[in-house]
């Protein structure tokens, strides 16, 4: 009998550390504007951003509406982090990011798996719009490798038009299809973002019609804050979306401080994908 006990502990024992466990967040955090002033400008908030995503212990953070000078910010203020993604108006530094940063303790980048492709008809061709986007837009995208396990995960972290429902539904199209044409079709992926969208638009009810998508978020909050710190009951446009191959999944949205960081609350996935 302590035989047995012994092996099926032991089993236990090693699915378990072959498992990983993760926490992913996903935020707007405002772009540095110059209409924010007092506690809503950017360098009296980047440090309660910061904060923020250190106690969360994320290795894995998508974030939005990025300028430059914000991206140098939050990369000295998460030294243990790195980003992928590029500016939406030049595929350089100027324009928007929607950056993504993984912790390198945990993660390493796929060098050839990797990306930022436009919203638009002509997605390779930097700053391209075709669909009524009032903005450039954009999806950068990359494939982490856990380092202790191998195991590799691809990540995409979009920020969709604010205003044409046509672009919205176009790009829910265009990114189920990057997904699907992904060169390791078999990996896990989160998407993650801020997608102007709830889950009652017909874009991100096309996104949730894919067999292999799910949103593992229950308890619905608004996640256009405002810049009001309390949450309020209502339907969130940032989402954290992923694949079937995790396990216990959970979504939550939550506040960040009072005053807010930003109009947006953060959106935080914990997950574990298992051996």
């Amino acid at each position: 009998m302590l035989k047995y006990l012994f092996l099926i502990l032991s089993l236990v024992s090693y699915l378990q550390a072959d498992s990983i466990s993760i926490t992913a967040v996903t935020y707007n955090i405002r772009n540095d504007n110059k209409n924010d002033k007092g506690a809503l400008n950017w360098d009296d908030r980047k440090n309660k951003i910061t904060d923020y995503l250190l106690k969360k212990n994320a290795s894995i953070i998508g974030l939005q509406e990025v300028k430059h000078n914000q991206l140098e910010d939050v990369v000295k203020l998460l030294p243990d982090h790195r980003y992928v993604g590029v500016g939406r108006d030049d595929g350089k530094t100027r324009g928007e990011y929607s950056p993504i940063f993984y912790n390198v303790k945990i993660w390493k980048p796929d060098p050839d798996g990797q990306g930022t492709f436009w919203l638009s008809n002509t997605p390779e061709i930097v700053a391209s719009r075709t669909w009524g986007n009032w903005h450039n837009r954009i999806c950068s995208w990359v494939r982490l490798i856990h380092i202790n396990s191998g195991k590799a995960v691809y990540v995409y972290n979009t920020h969709w038009d604010h205003k044409s429902q046509n672009a919205r539904e176009k790009s829910a199209e265009l990114i189920l299809n990057k997904i699907r044409s992904s060169k390791h079709k078999n990996e896990p992926f989160l998407l993650m973002g801020d997608f102007n969208a709830t889950t009652s638009n017909k874009a991100i009810k096309t996104l949730l019609a894919s067999p292999t998508l799910n949103d593992p978020g229950v308890k619905q909050f608004s996640t256009y804050s405002r810049w009001q710190a309390s949450l309020v009951s209502g339907l969130r446009i940032d989402h954290l979306f992923i694949s079937n191959h995790w396990n216990n999944s959970s979504v939550i949205v939550e506040s960040n401080g009072d005053p807010a960081a930003s109009d947006h609350h953060p959106v935080i996935l914990k997950a574990i994908l298992p051996n």
